[in-house]
């Protein structure tokens, strides 16, 4: 069962409204083409927040989308779903079933967009369109998530599209994500925080975690001088306040360089290194 946070009935009426015209849109804009619309991220994992989440979903489809496709996509996702998005946005790519079905990584994309590249998009349709695709090594994860625990928003079977993603690759791509969390903490502690948690989750148990599980595994399995940075990005994350007056806050808790030589610690650890700790905490917990 997904464990869906709402405040209140708008939220709810908010997030209904958006998946529904999600999956009639896809299938109006793109026809025969469309293979399936795929939800991911912390929708399926148990910790969507539409005041501090985003929505993550894959779109599959049998031929790579046209100049005008992809424009109309784009009509539809900032005229139609922008306005009902949670407070991050949307996130999604654009995949071939040719490459779902056989996996290599890093994983070639048609087409892609997030709240990160929304100026980008705006300052420059034509450009943008014409220029997002490629291969993004993020999409390992993604992967694996849809596989694991994916929902279907409309379309065909999770297991008649997506291959098996490999531990390895999996692996690879959370990595790829955490490498520069000594440099970025700073700037989005909370997130940074959960995710070297879920990491070290990953590579202790195997274990595919939303944010707020991998907040409560660190509580557990941190080294005992941490954990509190654990526990407050959790409640953080659980919180009413809004996320930037969160992280500041958090900044003002533990000071900058406390958490910039947590996040360090945390990455020696994933990478197989010991941490260059001069508190001496036991990091044996792996």
């Amino acid at each position: 069962m997904v464990k869906i946070f709402l405040t209140g009935d708008y939220a709810m009426t908010k997030t209904t409204k958006l998946l529904k015209s999600l999956g009639e849109g896809c299938n109006q804009l793109l026809g025969n083409n469309l293979v399936g619309v795929y939800l991911h991220g912390s929708y399926v994992l148990g910790g969507y927040n539409p005041a501090i989440s985003d929505l993550d979903y894959i779109i599959v489809v049998m031929r790579g989308l046209t100049f005008r496709e992809k424009a109309d996509l784009m009509h539809f996702t900032t005229e139609k779903l922008l306005p009902l998005a949670p407070a991050k946005g949307l996130e999604f790519h654009v995949l071939l079933l040719a490459h779902t079905r056989r996996f290599q990584h890093p994983v070639p994309f048609n087409f892609h967009f997030s709240e990160y590249h929304r100026a980008e998009y705006f300052r420059d349709p034509v450009a943008y369109i014409e220029g997002m695709q490629g291969r993004d090594p993020d999409l390992a994860a993604h992967l694996m998530v849809i596989h694991q625990c994916g929902q279907v928003l409309t379309g065909q079977p999770i297991k008649d599209v997506f291959a098996p993603v490999p531990r390895h690759a999996y692996w690879e791509s959370i990595m790829n994500d955490v490498a520069d969390a000594p440099r970025e903490i700073l700037q989005t502690p909370t997130y940074i925080t959960l995710n070297l948690c879920r990491v070290l989750a990953f590579q202790k148990g195997g274990r595919i975690l939303s944010k707020e599980a991998g907040g409560e595994w660190g509580e557990d399995h941190l080294p005992k001088l941490y954990r509190p940075v654990a526990s407050y990005a959790l409640a953080a994350y659980e919180g009413a306040d809004a996320l930037k007056r969160a992280d500041a806050a958090m900044i003002g808790q533990f000071g900058p360089h406390f958490l910039i030589r947590f996040a360090h610690a945390c990455v020696m650890k994933a990478e197989g290194k010991e941490p260059d700790d001069s508190n001496g905490q036991d990091w044996g917990w792996i």
